[in-house]
C-alpha cells in the first residue's frame, strides 16, 4: 500500500531528526529547511546530511530577510525572550511549508516541537497548531492538508530514548547556538541537550566532534 506523503520542517536539530526518523516509517516523507538571516552553517550542513542519511528529499528555502531579535533588535521582545526568537517565525514558515505541501502532494505537515517550546516561543504551543490548523482549513479550500506536532507532549529526554530506539545518527544533529567546529556547551541549546542526555543515561555523540566531523 503506498504511503501517504508528508513535508517535515528539518532544522538539523536533535528534535527534528527524531521527527524525521519516526515520520518516515508512516509516511512518504519530503523535508523543508529554512536558510534566513545568521543561520548557524553548521546547522545548514546539518539538516542536509540528516535527510540524505534517510533517503529524503530536501527542499531548502531562502529567507534571507528574517532575522532573530539578536540580529534584529525589537523592544517589545526585549524580555524573558531568547536571543533565538524569530517573531512570527512558525507563521512564516508553516505558511510556506502549506505551500509546497500543495505543490508536492503532502496530506500533513510534521513539525517537531516539545512540549517545553511553549515556555519558549510564543509560537510552538498546542493553542497555536491548534488555531493554525483552523486557518489552513479556511485558506486552502478543498484541500485536506493539517500539521501534525507528534512530540508536543513529550520532553528532550522522551525524545532522545525515541531516537535512540529509531536509531537515530545523533552526531549529525547540531543543537548549538554558535558556529561551531565543536559545540559551545555554554548556550541554553547546548545544556538542555546536555541535561537530557544525562536524564537517558548515554552520552552525547556530539560532544566531542561536530556534526559529520566538521
Amino acid at each position: 500500500m503506498r504511503k501517504e506523503k508528508a513535508l517535515l520542517l528539518l532544522s538539523g536539530g536533535l528534535d527534528s531528526a527524531v521527527c524525521l526518523y519516526y515520520s518516515i516509517k508512516e509516511y512518504e516523507v519530503i523535508a523543508i529547511t529554512f536558510d534566513y538571516f545568521g543561520r548557524r552553517e553548521a546547522e545548514r550542513i546539518a539538516s542536509q546530511r540528516l535527510a540524505k542519511k534517510a533517503g529524503v528529499n530536501l527542499i531548502s528555502i531562502d529567507l534571507g530577510f528574517l532575522k532573530e531579535i539578536s540580529d534584529a533588535p525589537i523592544k517589545a521582545f526585549k524580555n524573558k525572550t531568547p536571543s533565538s526568537f524569530i517573531p512570527a517565525r512558525n507563521v512564516i514558515f508553516y505558511g510556506i511549508a502549506a505551500h509546497f505541501a500543495e505543490r508536492v502532494g503532502a496530506s500533513v505537515i510534521i513539525g517537531g516541537h516539545l512540549r517545553s517550546d511553549k515556555s519558549k516561543f510564543p509560537d510552538a504551543s498546542k493553542e497555536f497548531f491548534r488555531e493554525l490548523n483552523r486557518l489552513l482549513r479556511c485558506a486552502l479550500g478543498d484541500s485536506k492538508i493539517k500539521v501534525l506536532t507528534p512530540f508536543i507532549q513529550m520532553s528532550k529526554s522522551d525524545v532522545i530514548k525515541l531516537g535512540i530506539s529509531l536509531k537515530v545518527p545523533f552526531e549529525l544533529c547540531w543543537s548549538c547556538y554558535e558556529e561551531g567546529p565543536e559545540p559551545c556547551g555554554k548556550c541554553e541549546a547546548c545544556i538542555e541537550r546536555s541535561k537530557a542526555f544525562k536524564i537517558v543515561g548515554v552520552p552525547d555523540p556530539l560532544t566531542k566532534r561536530g556534526p559529520g566531523g566538521i
